[in-house]
């Protein structure tokens, strides 16, 4: 497995992770940590972590993004030569 490969492969995991993790983040055992009588500059406590946990996560969704879009097709440097070469002689 080439570099670019395993690179792909982490951010597709981190993708599929990212979904999981925000709703886990938001579900009510954390929420209620949140939900005491606190203000932060006149702002509900909950408020702000609630905004904090979806600023958070769309950054990490933009920033996968940008990775993902780096990461080349998944095709390895020997079937792009192989393609590139055209069909070999004996082989169909």
């Amino acid at each position: 497995m080439s570099r670019w490969e395993a690179g792909a492969r982490s951010t597709r995991d981190a993708a599929v992770l990212l979904p999981v993790a925000a709703a886990a983040l938001l579900l009510p055992p954390f929420i209620l940590v949140f939900a005491a009588p606190v203000y932060i500059a006149g702002v509900p406590l909950i408020v702000v972590y609630v905004f904090s946990v979806w600023a958070g996560v769309v950054l990490c969704a933009w920033l996968l993004a940008r990775r993902h879009a780096e990461a080349p097709d998944g095709m390895d440097a020997a079937a792009e030569a192989e393609t590139a070469a055209g069909p070999q002689p004996g082989r169909r």
